[in-house]
């Protein structure tokens, strides 16, 4: 439908929008006029609009209100947004609000997905999720031993994506001296290191018997931290801002609010809002388009750790969502995981 619009039409319809997003209310040729287009008269304007009507891309609720914009109407702003400049969308304060939180976050990666979807949700006030993808395609690159006291140490588990653990054991051997936990800590990093976290639910012991006599509680503990992180972080989905949707007009319907809350609370719903083709760039739906969310938009970007797709983070809001603003975030939020996690693999090398 783009191409056929002038260019007369095309800056009127992109202003109905802006105005939309902005008030929530029909918007009338006058405020157009005044606001984006005062060279043109409000006649050549109403023109406009009911040519833009006809086209399908406006309506006009009532007869003496202004006019509301359709899906094709915000598939057409979308389109003329461009995400490769995000910090042109946002205000210093909020790229260096995202920055910082993430430079809170530089070992602690299984909190980074998390993370994004918190600074999501709290730059634009609408309801946001994240879903990791892959998350057991993790290569261990170290295992640390600390002693603390006791019988007791701390694992450090160290990946190409970060420390995923950080826990304290309980040793069978007393009186643990550091000769012990250092020689343990070779034996560990010659059976681990290198290692994909995915095949560790398929470790066969018997080839390693012989490697680690001696050391076996020690092994076993590593083991379990390893399975359980796999099984807790795969396809592991986090959802914020869960009630924010509420707050806007247009789902006000209880009938509407309970099946969006059905929707986010599902595990499965959430990761079938995701794209099929894990691109890297953007992915834009307006209205329901099978989603099982209807009168929204979401919104979805992946983001990537080195070279891996690390997951998918977007927002869910009403139709007239803050369009530039969400690609703006969540094009920001790609680029800053991007440079600022890369450097805890290459600092450790």
């Amino acid at each position: 439908m783009g191409k056929e619009l002038s260019e007369r039409k095309k800056r009127i319809l992109h202003a109905l929008v802006d105005l939309y997003i902005s008030t929530g209310q029909p918007v009338s040729s006058s405020d157009i006029q005044s606001k984006y287009l005062p060279e043109v008269s409000s006649a050549t304007v109403r023109s406009e609009l009911s040519a833009l009507e006809a086209l399908g891309y406006i309506a006009q609720p009532h007869t003496s209100a202004g006019r509301i914009p359709l899906k094709d109407a915000y598939k057409f702003y979308v389109e003329s947004i461009s995400a490769g400049d995000s910090s042109s969308m946002l205000t210093d304060q909020e790229t260096a609000f995202i920055r910082n939180r993430f430079v809170n976050r530089l070992n602690e990666i299984e909190d980074l997905s998390k993370e994004a979807a918190k600074i999501i949700s709290d730059i634009t006030n609408y309801t946001s999720f994240a879903v990791e993808t892959n998350v057991s395609n993790i290569e261990i690159e170290e295992i640390k031993l600390v002693p603390i006291k006791g019988s007791k140490a701390v694992v450090l588990i160290v990946t190409n994506r970060g420390m995923i653990a950080n826990k304290a054991i309980d040793l069978k051997s007393d009186g643990l001296d550091g000769s012990y936990l250092d020689t343990a800590t070779r034996v560990l990093n010659r059976v681990f290191q290198g290692r994909n976290i995915k095949d560790i639910e398929a470790f066969e012991l018997g080839e390693i018997d012989e490697e680690i006599k001696g050391f076996r509680d020690i092994f076993d503990e590593v083991l379990d931290i390893l399975r359980i992180y796999v099984s807790e972080h795969r396809d592991n989905v986090f959802v914020e801002g869960a009630l924010k949707m509420l707050d806007y007009p247009e789902y006000n319907n209880v009938e509407d609010a309970k099946n969006f809350l059905s929707v986010i609370s599902d595990r499965r719903n959430m990761s079938e809002l995701l794209p099929d083709n894990g691109s890297l760039e953007f992915s834009v739906r307006i209205g329901k388009e099978d989603s099982g969310v209807d009168k929204c938009a979401i919104i979805t970007a992946a983001y990537k750790v080195g070279d891996e797709i690390m997951g998918q983070a977007g927002v869910i809001g009403p139709q007239r969502m803050d369009y530039k603003k969400v690609i703006g975030v969540l094009d920001y939020i790609k680029k800053t995981m991007s440079t600022v996690i890369n450097p805890i693999g290459d600092d450790e090398q």
